[in-house]
């Protein structure tokens, strides 16, 4: 055999060596919840699937920078209404210390504005908790890989499809594609205003406003004004 050829294989072979040996580790997880109950439940469920391995748990956004640090978990599962420091915050610095570890957020209640924030600290997950629980080892498995991930409700609000997910392309959600003045209008027909009203305080024609309300429905999926002023509310563009 050629000599010159030996390193070559020995290199192709330690290559694949260290290739079945990365496919064989489990996905380590970093479980973060306030709930000791779900915590617990998360935790269970995780560890008695053969390739996810719960490697630290915490309660609060600080303990899950610190565990994050210290044990460099493949992926972060992060529940975003915790005490003490903002989840999307805590997400953030996790990624500035650790680049590489996935982040998935975890919650009980959908909203656009919560993945907003979530697609902005960096994370590649969001899950509804009362999705399919199967959700959650499908997700930490896409988002080691490097993928976005969301859960049916959550997929629904987002702007892309499952192959944008797996290409790291959904940017922002349906509320995300609104502009300027159709926010404004939108926060008019929220508060009850008639459309002729909403017209005279833009200065702007009635059928000018007419179009922006049209325009906004068809984005949002929504079909009526009691539905869209739900939705403003509920999306913190006005208060209740």
């Amino acid at each position: 055999m050629n000599g010159d050829k030996v390193p070559n294989i020995l290199k192709h072979r330690r290559l694949c060596f260290e290739t079945r040996m990365a496919a064989t580790l489990p996905i380590t997880v970093l479980v973060v919840d306030d709930h000791a109950l779900i915590r617990s439940a998360l935790v269970t469920v995780l560890n008695d699937t053969d390739d996810l391995r719960v490697i630290a748990e915490a309660a609060n956004g600080a303990d899950a920078v610190e565990l994050a640090h210290k044990h460099s978990p493949t992926v972060v599962l992060l529940d975003v209404d915790m005490p003490g420091v903002d989840a999307f915050h805590a997400a953030s610095h996790i990624l500035q210390l650790r680049p590489k570890t996935g982040i998935i957020f975890l919650t009980a209640t959908d909203s656009d504005r919560a993945i907003e924030l979530a697609l902005k600290s960096g994370a590649l997950g969001f899950i509804v908790k009362s999705d399919d629980p199967n959700s959650v080892p499908a997700g930490i498995r896409a988002v080691a890989r490097g993928e976005q991930f969301f859960s049916p409700r959550a997929a629904e609000r987002v702007k892309g499809n499952a192959a944008d997910m797996r290409k790291r392309k959904v940017t922002g959600t349906r509320g995300n594609v609104l502009s300027d003045r159709e926010v404004e209008v939108m926060r008019y027909v929220g508060r009850g205003f008639a459309k002729k009203q909403i017209a005279e305080m833009l200065g702007i024609s009635v059928k000018t406003v007419d179009k922006h309300v049209t325009s906004v429905m068809e984005k949002l999926d929504i079909h009526d004004r009691v539905e869209l002023a739900l939705y403003a509310v509920r999306e913190g563009y006005i208060t209740a």
